[in-house]
C-alpha cells in the first residue's frame, strides 16, 4: 500500500498519532496507509507555496572546490550550513541543506555572490537549486557532495582545516530542502 505523509506541526503530533498516524523515522514524517481519513484532512494538505520548512538565524555558506565529475575542471561549490534552525518547526543544531527546492528572496539574494549556484536544468532528479561547474555548466548532484563521509559537505564541522570556508549569512534564512546533521 502506498504511505501518505502528512504536514504535522510538532505540537500536533500527539492529535495525529492518536488518530492513526505512524512516523516514519527515515523520513522524520507522520504517515498513513493509503488516502488520509477526513479526520486528518488538516494535515493531508502540501504545505503553502510561500510556507518554507527550513529557518536559521545562525546560517552559513559553506564553500569548497571540487573537481567537476563531468570535465574534471576544478569548480566552486556551496550549501547552506546551520549552526541552529527549525525544521517544520522543530529545533535542530548543526546541519547542513541539500537539494534546495526553495528559498525566501532575501536569500536569493545573498547567494548571487555564487553564481554556479543557480536553479537545475529542466527535469532535474534534485532540488531546484544546484552547483553547477563553471566551465562545462553541468550540474554537480547535491548527493555527490553530502551523502557519503569522503564528500565535501558530509561532515562540515570536522572537514580538514582549509577545506570548507564559512561565509556568516547576515539575517534569518527560510527556505525549504533536506536537512544532513553533523556527525559526533
Amino acid at each position: 500500500m502506498n504511505r501518505t505523509y502528512l504536514f504535522v506541526p510538532p505540537e500536533e503530533r500527539s492529535e495525529v498519532e492518536a488518530l492513526g498516524a505512524q512516523w516514519d523515522s527515515a523520513a522524520k514524517s507522520w504517515y498513513v496507509e493509503g488516502a488520509p481519513p477526513p479526520t486528518m484532512a488538516r494535515w493531508s494538505g502540501e504545505p503553502e507555496e510561500n510556507e518554507y520548512s527550513i529557518e536559521s538565524n545562525e546560517a552559513y555558506v559553506a564553500s569548497t572546490r571540487i573537481r567537476c565529475p563531468r570535465c574534471s575542471q576544478e569548480t566552486e561549490v556551496i550549501c547552506i550550513h546551520c549552526l541552529s534552525g527549525t525544521v517544520l518547526g522543530e529545533s535542530l543544531a548543526r546541519f547542513t541543506v541539500a537539494d534546495i527546492s526553495a528559498m525566501d528572496d532575501a536569500l536569493l539574494r545573498e547567494l548571487k555572490r555564487w553564481p554556479s549556484f543557480q536553479p537545475a536544468t529542466a527535469g532535474h532528479a534534485t532540488g531546484e537549486f544546484s552547483n553547477h561547474c563553471a566551465r562545462c555548466h553541468e550540474v554537480i548532484e547535491d548527493i555527490e557532495l553530502h551523502s557519503e563521509p569522503d564528500q565535501v559537505f558530509f561532515d562540515i564541522e570536522h572537514a580538514a582545516d582549509g577545506t570548507v570556508t564559512l561565509v556568516s549569512l547576515p539575517r534569518t534564512v527560510r527556505l525549504s530542502g533536506n536537512e544532513h546533521f553533523v556527525i559526533e
